[in-house]
């Protein structure tokens, strides 16, 4: 057996019951279903995304080493979150989608990397990361390219309507898409959901010109330029950089990456 078939996923679950500091486990890893849609619903997406990290990027987990991945459900206000070490799922009845899911596993890995400072562009940075790859985990799944995709992200999330973002077009949503843009404001610690539309857009304009399936693409520049670039305050210039200084060593082309970034208006 190879190691990639040998290290299987550590999943726990746990039903906040409205108080996420005294979780309850309700299932871990192998235990049987237990009847309730939310318990199992969330043990399967953990499962799927834990997958599409190890099989595209060979992430052994949130830690990078195996270690037990957590989510806490009912656990508060409605929407997914990462709280310190775990997923929180809060609010509603029904699973949380897979790209929401996925977008906090990715804070996780960020987390326990790169380190990005939570506040202003290194934030923002961090929303958009934890948006790209909860997307590619979605498109993984359903096996979408790009021109099948329609890059919304967030989908089924309690009250978000029809989806809480878009890769392809963040102003829709109330994002800003281009440095000329970006809001200076000390609210939303330095505006990182608004701003991230910016390098959310930057990541759609490389995956459409590279084609074909965005995760083996475009999302290979952007993780490698975070594991092997990227640092606490790395702003969306540095990124730049790092996504620029990734598709060279992966032998992609560079010059898309330098004109998307310019487009957003991160040109230097």
């Amino acid at each position: 057996m190879t190691e990639s078939a040998s290290v299987q996923p550590v999943r726990r679950i746990f039903d906040g019951r409205n108080d996420s500091d005294n979780p309850v486990l309700v299932r871990e890893e192998g235990g049987a279903p237990t009847g309730d849609a939310l318990v199992d619903g969330t043990y399967d997406t953990l499962g799927v995304t834990w997958d599409f990290f190890r099989t595209v990027y060979g992430r052994k987990a949130i830690d990078g080493r195996g270690g037990p991945v957590e989510a806490v459900l009912r656990g508060g206000e409605p929407g997914a979150t990462w709280h310190g070490s775990r997923i929180l799922l809060g609010g509603g009845d029904a699973p949380a989608p897979l790209d929401a899911v996925a977008a906090q596993y990715m804070i996780g890995v960020i987390q326990h990397t790169a380190e990005l400072e939570s506040y202003g562009q290194p934030g923002a940075l961090a929303v958009s990361l934890g948006n790209v790859f909860g997307l590619l985990a979605k498109q993984y799944t359903l096996k979408q390219g790009v021109e099948e995709s329609d890059w919304l992200f967030g989908q089924g999330l309690p009250a978000s309507g029809e989806a809480v973002g878009s890769l392809a077009d963040p102003a829709r949503f109330k994002q800003v898409a281009h440095m000329t843009e970006y809001d200076e404001t000390v609210d939303e610690d330095g505006g990182v959901h608004v701003n991230a539309g910016i390098a959310n857009r930057a990541f759609h304009l490389v995956a459409t010109e590279l084609g074909g399936n965005a995760w083996e693409r475009a999302g290979r520049i952007w993780y490698k330029g975070l594991m092997g670039y990227a640092s606490r305050t790395t702003n969306f210039s540095a990124f730049r950089f790092a996504t620029l200084g990734a598709a060279r060593e992966l032998d992609m082309p560079a010059d898309v990456v330098a004109r998307a970034w310019t487009e957003v208006g991160v040109d230097r």
